[in-house]
């Protein structure tokens, strides 16, 4: 059976959105959510968007850092008995957060609807013109605001590509040739996470590694020890 999505291309608030509409399509419990099926159709989106011309918004492609993270955690054996996390509970707490605050935008829609015509008692400083009709107005923005708040509330503290890349050099002058895998998983946050990717595309652009596969198709990045040997000679010159 296929897992291939058959859908319009729906505009989505922001990725909790997108994965929430993805649970409910495939009914899915979201404290058990299986991520290889969701991450392939969570990129299946995407790469959809990018054949339409349409900007990703970085959000966007934060999120499938964190899928594949999450993916990658899930190989490794957890012992529950030590009390480690599920490394799906996070975004599952997100999930369950961003559902309540759809939820509130819908409750607050429909009360809007209910008594947004009627008028409070007049007062002696502000009285209130006779038959003023109250103009509609798009209480959808507020709720919609609320929700980008929740997408928000989860980004911890922004970590810099620069930073990242002297991370990442300094992990392969300590261990060698290492698994890109290795590497991401030394996050702890999604910022992290993204701000590790593009550290690593930088110095793929810059000559400053190596990226390879093995027989397994796993990804391996090493220092370009030629490459690095040369920047040092030319600050020392300099």
């Amino acid at each position: 059976m296929s897992n291939e999505l058959n859908f319009k291309l729906e505009v989505f608030e922001g990725p909790l959105d997108l994965l929430l509409s993805l649970i409910t399509k495939n009914k899915i419990d979201i404290y058990d959510i299986p991520i290889s099926l969701i991450l392939d159709q969570y990129m299946e989106y995407l790469d959809k968007m990018q054949k339409m011309d349409m900007d990703i918004a970085g959000e966007f492609i934060a999120m499938a850092s964190q899928l594949m993270l999450i993916k990658s955690r899930m190989l490794i054996p957890r012992n529950e008995e030590n009390g480690e996390e599920d490394p799906r509970a996070e975004l599952a707490a997100a999930l369950i957060e961003y559902k309540k605050a759809k939820e509130a935008a819908v409750m607050l829609n429909d009360l809007f609807k209910v008594y947004s015509g009627r008028v409070a008692k007049e007062t002696d400083e502000f009285p209130a013109k006779k038959n003023e009709k109250i103009e509609d107005q798009d209480v959808g923005l507020l709720g919609k605001a609320f929700v980008r708040l929740i997408n928000r509330s989860h980004a911890r503290r922004m970590v810099s590509v620069p930073e990242r890349i002297v991370f990442t050099l300094k992990y392969l002058i300590r261990h060698g040739k290492s698994l890109f895998d290795s590497i991401m998983l030394t996050c702890s946050s999604r910022s992290e996470l993204v701000a590790t990717f593009m550290a690593v595309l930088e110095l793929a652009k810059g000559g400053r590694i190596f990226i390879e596969t093995d027989e397994n198709e796993n990804v391996l990045i090493s220092l370009n020890k030629g490459k690095i040997t040369s920047e040092e000679n030319d600050r020392n010159a300099g």
